[in-house]
């Protein structure tokens, strides 16, 4: 697993900042990862997603608990649909850990986003806000201008920056 797993550096500070002057050290796996080793990532770095990466750090796709969980839930019925009746209904009745332990063994990548919302460190962090609360999303990785992971964004960055700004720490 170790060279499933890599790290970007990133700083923090106050005033009128950009994304390069809040983003946080991101943990990613590589897109050759298991889903198996991509869970213990996410327990063990206590990170709800990850970014995807490939050899040379490239952001290729993003993981989440959320593309986990939609993998393991139970699912009450499926209809197929041939033309306008459905052609067969069945029960999920897969045990939960049966199904963990088929998806151990998977490509984080059948389960991974591809098409992965990044930020860049020179963007103003307004317009990240903005994004972040449009699309619902958590946080964004943070490439530079070859695609390159070098941190990660998150809502908390920005409000640790907001509050800083407001009370002065």
């Amino acid at each position: 697993m170790a060279g499933n797993e890599e790290r970007s550096k990133g700083t923090f500070a106050t005033g009128d900042a950009t994304v390069g002057e809040i983003m946080e050290e991101a943990y990613s796996c590589r897109f050759d990862a298991n889903l198996g080793e991509v869970t213990r990532l996410l327990v063990e770095r206590g990170v709800s997603s990850l970014p995807v990466v490939d050899g040379e750090r490239r952001v290729v796709g993003f993981i989440s608990d959320g593309d986990i969980m939609r993998a393991i839930a139970a699912h009450k019925t499926r209809s197929v649909f041939n033309g306008g009746e459905a052609t067969m209904l069945y029960f999920d009745d897969e045990p939960l850990d049966r199904k963990a332990r088929e998806l151990k063994h998977r490509n984080v990548m059948e389960l991974a986003t591809r098409k992965v919302v990044c930020a860049t460190p020179e963007q103003p962090i307004g317009r990240v806000a903005g994004l972040l609360s449009k699309k619902k999303f958590k946080k964004l990785p943070v490439i530079d201008g070859d695609g390159r992971l070098i941190g990660v964004v998150r809502r908390t960055s920005i409000m640790r920056h907001v509050f800083a700004l407001l009370f002065g720490e």
